[in-house]
């Protein structure tokens, strides 16, 4: 079966990473109901981070935009490698994004645009979503970006 978003994902020049393994005693992916919840993802690629540290200090802007792609990248490699389709996603129904940072750092809405960007690219009129984005002090493996999806599915 034909699978129309991961076609226009690669049109767009994206290519989605193997789905990273969690990395405690949770789920990445559950599915309930009509709604499918993607657990934190990081910019992560082969079990490796492909940056670390806190924005604003060790982390520019441009390179957490970058993170903040990748970790879309891969929550939507979770998501195929759960459904098997992306075309079954009818709407990208929350964003919830998580920036490591030094404390007087306050430019999370431009790092964490670059997701919603893409997710606006690869999704069109089915990725207008509500977002939450906040600072925190560090997030697992000195990543400097995080973030967790929920997505409304499509009868199967």
């Amino acid at each position: 079966m034909r699978d129309l978003t991961l076609e226009r994902l690669h049109h767009l020049g994206w290519q989605l990473p193997a789905p990273p393994k969690p990395l405690g005693a949770y789920r990445a992916v559950v599915e309930s109901g009509s709604m499918l919840h993607i657990s934190m993802q990081g910019p992560v690629v082969g079990g490796k981070p492909t940056v670390t540290g806190l924005l604003g200090r060790e982390v520019s802007i441009e390179e957490g935009r970058q993170a903040a792609s990748l970790s879309v990248l891969n929550s939507l490699a979770q998501a195929l490698g759960h459904l098997g389709n992306l075309d079954r996603i009818g709407q990208v129904v929350r964003l919830d994004a998580y920036v490591a940072c030094e404390e007087s750092f306050i430019s999370h809405p431009q790092v964490i645009d670059s997701a919603s960007e893409l997710l606006a690219q690869v999704f069109e009129e089915r990725a207008g979503h509500v977002r939450t984005v906040c600072g925190v002090r560090n997030l697992p493996g000195n990543l400097p970006v995080a973030l967790a999806l929920v997505l409304e599915l499509q009868p199967a």
